[in-house]
């Protein structure tokens, strides 16, 4: 049997209701790494040429980041983050007036907080640093 992935509208949670059935076997999930798990599952299909035009696809050492990242954060660090191929090969975590590039080993984030945006270029990567990076953009957006 085929292991598919259904997204239901669900009014009780703001990132909706996955159903995932693996084997027959239906697994429902309405969390925001869920949700965020999902979407990196999809973009890891992506080959070369993904737009119709140039763009690369995403490698897998991406992929393994962010599902690092995913795996390390609580539940709620994601909330209002949406996950989005680049098409240079990196990733986007993008939120309300925020975002955060991921790539192989660096990344790079910005966010507006009033008038003014801040943000780093090419930091190095580690999950605890972009998760401490996405709770201080969180905390700007309270």
């Amino acid at each position: 049997m085929d292991n598919t992935t259904k997204i239901l509208p669900d009014n009780q949670h703001f990132a909706g209701k996955s159903e995932n059935t693996y084997a027959g076997i239906v697994v429902s999930s309405s969390s925001e790494k869920a949700r965020i798990i999902i979407s990196v599952d999809k973009i890891s299909y992506l080959r070369d040429g993904w737009d119709g035009l140039d763009a690369k696809s995403v490698s897998r050492k991406i992929i393994e980041n962010i599902k690092h990242i995913v795996d390390d954060c609580k539940n709620n660090d994601l909330t209002g983050w949406n996950i989005e191929p680049n098409i240079n090969g990196t990733v986007l975590l993008r939120s309300e007036n925020a975002a955060i590039s991921l790539g192989t080993d660096k990344f790079s984030f910005y966010y507006k907080t009033g008038k003014k945006i801040v943000g780093q270029n090419k930091l190095a990567y580690s999950p605890s640093v972009v998760i401490d990076t996405i709770r201080m953009i969180n905390s700007q957006r309270r």
